[in-house]
């Protein structure tokens, strides 16, 4: 007889029996964000098709901020098809009472494969990522900072109102829980907040590879849009980078946010024609 499958939760117990089927796994979507897929354990829903002690499929959509639950992995065995458990998993997860009523599912879809599944189960079109890119040693003539502006280092004691800016700054699904902001700062090669009269106003977030920076995310406090703290913040970055000798910025933002999108062109970066799709599940 064949050996039965069972759905079950997968626990922080199951550490070592994931870390080892991801690794071999050959069909694997993983979210972009700032923990690594077992670092999630522990955190529900994460969910897993399981027989005779071997993994066959693995589902997990912890939300983070609450009433947000990004996909942040999906991967299957050798000899296992993707479709074959991703929809018995996916109602497993969203029927999990770790989950809040109704909340936004929305996934990232970084390979064909993926993007077939999403679209076969109830996922449709939200919008675009995008990249840009700038060389750090060209200059602009917009590029220039709010004298009125201070730029310094952020500091951990900063972490609670730089995650309350990100939370008014983006729509839902890109918003950041103070405990991914926390992330993103350890992270960090280098983590900025601008200062109007002693009080925060915006903050940037820069990981360094090798000789180039990608700038993980700016945002700025609601209002204060037209008063150059975006641009101060990358005027900063970019000295910062010079001093470091590094060559390169690049950065990704969402095909709708104009604002975003004016702001970097103006200030020389250009796209690089790189871009992914974003799905929502809409059951």
């Amino acid at each position: 007889m064949p050996t039965p499958v069972v759905l079950r939760q997968a626990t922080s117990a199951d550490f070592t029996l994931v870390t080892s089927f991801l690794a071999t796994s050959p069909r694997m979507h993983r979210h972009l964000d700032w923990r690594p897929p077992v670092e999630w354990l522990g955190s529900q829903p994460f969910w897993v098709a399981e027989a005779g002690g071997r993994l066959l499929a693995a589902l997990a959509i912890p939300q983070d901020p609450p009433g947000i639950a990004w996909v942040r992995i999906f991967a299957c065995a050798v000899g296992v098809r993707p479709m074959d458990y991703w929809e018995q998993l996916l109602k497993c997860c969203l029927e999990d009472n770790a989950l809040a009523d109704r909340p936004i599912v929305p996934s990232l879809a970084l390979s064909d494969w993926f993007t077939t599944i999403l679209l076969r189960s109830g996922f449709v079109h939200h919008q675009d990522i995008v990249g840009l890119e700038r060389e750090v040693q060209i200059n602009n003539p917009f590029l220039r900072p709010n004298a009125d502006l201070f730029v310094r280092l952020m500091e951990p004691d900063d972490l609670p109102v730089v995650a309350s800016i990100d939370q008014a700054a983006f729509e839902p699904i890109w918003q950041n829980s103070l405990n991914q902001v926390r992330q993103s700062y350890e992270q960090a090669a280098i983590a900025t907040v601008a200062e109007s009269e002693n009080e925060i106003v915006g903050y940037q977030v820069t990981t360094v590879n090798m000789f180039a920076a990608h700038l993980a995310r700016l945002a700025v406090k609601p209002g204060l849009q037209g008063h150059q703290v975006g641009t101060t913040l990358l005027y900063d970055l970019v000295q910062r980078c010079r001093t470091e000798r590094l060559w390169q910025i690049t950065i990704n933002t969402q095909d709708n946010n104009q604002a975003s999108l004016a702001l970097y062109r103006k200030v020389g970066f250009q796209l690089t024609g790189e871009a992914f799709p974003v799905y929502v599940y809409r059951g």
